[in-house]
């Protein structure tokens, strides 16, 4: 082969590789959207059989990865709940004894960058399928949440769940 073919095939093996760099990086928006969906994952509640010691552990180890330590939380039915990551994690280990099974589904309608693509808006829906002991219950609700972008990736420093509608 050539100097001359070596060096085209060199100079387009080397853009094939910018390319995928480029393209196969995940944008803001999915890298939202991932960490709504452990979110999700985490707080499911897989049976009544879970420990909650285990159960604390492990929401205080996937918190640590999807909340800033002073995350800001506005659910009707926990207030007064203080802000911050550590009683996040008591109120969510706490869901193991209320209900048997829990499933959540963080929809998020959209996602808006601000301050320069340093913070993000979601808005959305979570619908909760839960089992307290007499049969699935199903409760959905629009919700908004408030995004900064650490050096660790994208951390939620807000939660906002609306109150059930009045029947």
């Amino acid at each position: 082969m050539s100097r001359r073919a070596l060096a085209v095939v060199a100079a387009l093996l080397g853009v094939a590789i910018v390319l995928y760099a480029l393209l196969a990086r995940k944008s803001d928006e999915e890298l939202i959207r991932d960490q709504l969906d452990l979110l999700a994952t985490t707080v499911r509640v897989s049976g009544p059989d879970e420990n909650p010691i285990f159960r604390g552990k492990r929401m205080k180890d996937r918190f640590e990865t999807l909340f800033t330590p002073n995350v800001r939380v506005d659910i009707a039915e926990l207030t007064p709940i203080a802000s911050g990551r550590a009683e996040l994690v008591g109120v969510a280990t706490r869901a193991g004894s209320v209900f048997r099974t829990a499933d959540v589904e963080i929809s998020a309608d959209s996602v808006e960058l601000i301050a320069g693509g340093t913070s993000a808006k979601v808005s959305g829906s979570a619908t909760l399928v839960g089992d307290r002991g007499s049969g699935p219950e199903r409760d959905e609700r629009k919700v908004s949440f408030g995004l900064s972008k650490t050096q660790d990736g994208w951390r939620i420093d807000s939660v906002a769940v609306q109150p059930r509608p009045a029947d």
